[in-house]
């Protein structure tokens, strides 16, 4: 079954998305919090999602001007969610008439009845079921449940996710439209606002037989142009919480603006944390010398940020959808390479040639031994090296170890990391 939580803004349906759905929304006092659909499954039911949707008011004939309009269809039942306190009622019954023309259930939900009175303003007779519930002191989900568990019919029809991704970068960079041209359709509402994604909003898309997920996230703007108490602030905090769980970060540039204070500064986070990145440059159809600039900028890129040599750079414009299927193709090919294991032998020449060809400098005139190395994990790829000096390897060293590794294994979009280690067994 799928339910579509419905009504005016500051009704409360988030509140109540985030107590039945496995994955949480943004709650925020300022009114118009939730300004796309989401979805989730129920959470404890095989069968059953719940969609969180924007506050709106359905006047007569305008419900398929709606954003997630396309989500109708697709609804078995709307939870139609009203305020016990908000005794102004003829907006919400010329929306719930507006919603019974498109034949499907009605369950009224009155919320922010915080005494339990259970006394309504609509009439009961009316509508086939009708929960009264409180958020915020948790009364009255218990029936409210009790109808999903009894109703979770249907088959499991949920996609296997093959690769997470999502999309990072200042406001305004075009992360959504970007989204939107992955997934392929309008699915995420863009503006020239900055600041339009108030929360991650995620989906799936498909691309040769692979399930991705793919999360918009919110632009994440400089730390003196916010209020820590404003929905941006928690916006933001959200999405920056996701790098170390997902699978690859698209880190998104305006042409226009390059790599300047607040990109690097965003990069910064994402090569320290990120699992695996991909530097994407938007809005190529604003520049006039496409060739020399793409030229140029990776020369830049190259100069300005030795730790970055192994990571893709693309040039798209994602309101033309211009190079979208190259940039699917690297992302398959990323995928394909997630979990790539480099044998213990081959690492363990590795290290001894390199070693030999390069020896790290004298530590207290004796030679630093480069006794082991074995691979910790995969993502990001983690290699520890056992060594007599293991607290003294020097900076541009590591470098050089992590560059030759890089070069050596084909490695590429993802960080190494390397730890040294004195200790006698390998695996400690």
């Amino acid at each position: 079954m799928k339910y579509l939580l419905i009504g005016k803004p500051n009704a409360g349906k988030t509140s109540i998305y985030n107590k039945l759905a496995v994955s949480n929304n943004i709650i925020h006092k300022e009114e118009g919090t939730t300004r796309d659909w989401h979805k989730s499954k129920i959470r404890g039911l095989k069968h059953s999602e719940i969609y969180d949707s924007p506050g709106v008011t359905i006047r007569k004939n305008k419900s398929k001007e709606l954003h997630f309009s396309n989500v109708l269809l697709n609804i078995d039942t709307f939870l139609y969610v009203v305020d016990f306190n908000n005794k102004s009622i003829n907006y919400d019954k010329e929306s719930i008439n507006e919603l019974r023309k498109l034949n499907k259930k009605l369950i009224l939900i009155i919320n922010k009845d915080d005494r339990f009175d259970q006394s309504s303003f609509f009439l009961k007779t009316e509508f086939e079921n009708l929960f009264y519930i409180s958020c915020a002191h948790n009364l009255g989900f218990e029936k409210l449940y009790e109808y999903l568990e009894n109703n979770d019919n249907g088959y499991e029809n949920e996609f296997k996710i093959y690769y997470s991704i999502a999309i990072f970068g200042k406001p305004n960079a075009g992360k959504s439209t970007l989204a939107n041209s992955l997934l392929g359709y309008e699915r995420i509402l863009t503006s020239k606002s900055a600041g339009t994604t108030s929360d991650i909003v995620e989906d799936i898309y498909l691309y040769k037989n692979k399930s991705y997920n793919i999360i918009d996230t919110a632009g994440i703007f400089r730390k003196n142009k916010i209020d820590i108490n404003s929905i941006n602030f928690a916006a933001i905090r959200k999405s920056l919480n996701l790098k170390k769980d997902i699978d690859l970060s698209l880190i998104l540039i305006d042409c226009n603006e390059g790599f300047d204070t607040q990109i690097k500064k965003i990069f910064k986070i994402l090569i320290n944390q990120s699992k695996s990145i991909i530097i994407v440059f938007n809005k190529l159809d604003t520049i006039k010398n496409k060739i020399d600039y793409a030229k140029k900028t990776k020369i830049f890129i190259k100069e300005t940020f030795s730790q970055i040599k192994n990571i893709s750079t693309l040039f798209i414009s994602a309101k033309n959808e211009q190079d979208i299927i190259k940039l699917k193709n690297l992302i398959l090919k990323k995928s394909q390479k997630i979990n790539k294991r480099i044998p213990t032998s081959k690492l363990n020449s590795w290290l001894k040639k390199v070693s030999l060809e390069y020896p790290h400098p004298l530590i207290k005139g004796k030679a630093v031994n480069f006794k082991y190395a074995v691979q910790t994990s995969t993502s990001p790829i983690t290699i520890k090296i056992f060594t007599n000096y293991s607290k003294n390897i020097k900076k541009n060293y590591q470098n050089y170890l992590i560059n030759k590794i890089i070069k050596s294994f084909n490695i590429s979009d993802s960080k190494v990391n390397l730890y040294f280690s004195s200790s006698k067994n390998p695996f400690m």
